[in-house]
């Protein structure tokens, strides 16, 4: 192809995998929150989808009702994973510009 540096399109491409690549590693150390039950229960998670920390409220611990308690753990939980999910996505997009790499980027 007349014009087209293939070297040069190829060193872009690492460039722009090694920076998300980077990105990524950061992304573990960076925290977002969900919560559940008006903030009864409080979760903690990494941008790389970890749980950190667990927080329930004394006004959420009722010993004949446990399975509100599971309830509002798992909905918290899973508030904190699609927090986490979206924030990392968008971080993601802003280092490779919105481009899909397989692999690296979702």
């Amino acid at each position: 192809m007349p014009g087209v540096d293939l070297n040069y399109l190829m060193r872009q491409a690492t460039k722009l995998t090694e920076k998300v690549k980077k990105r990524k590693e950061e992304l573990a150390n960076e925290t977002v929150e969900g919560k559940a039950g008006d903030g009864l229960v409080t979760v903690v998670a990494t941008a790389t989808q970890d749980i950190k920390t667990i927080k329930i409220d004394k006004k959420a611990i009722d010993p004949n009702d446990t399975s509100m308690l599971e309830d509002l753990i798992t909905a918290a939980c899973n508030a904190a994973l699609a927090q986490s999910k979206t924030y990392a996505q968008a971080e993601l997009d802003k280092v490779s510009g919105g481009i899909k790499i397989p692999g690296l980027t979702a």
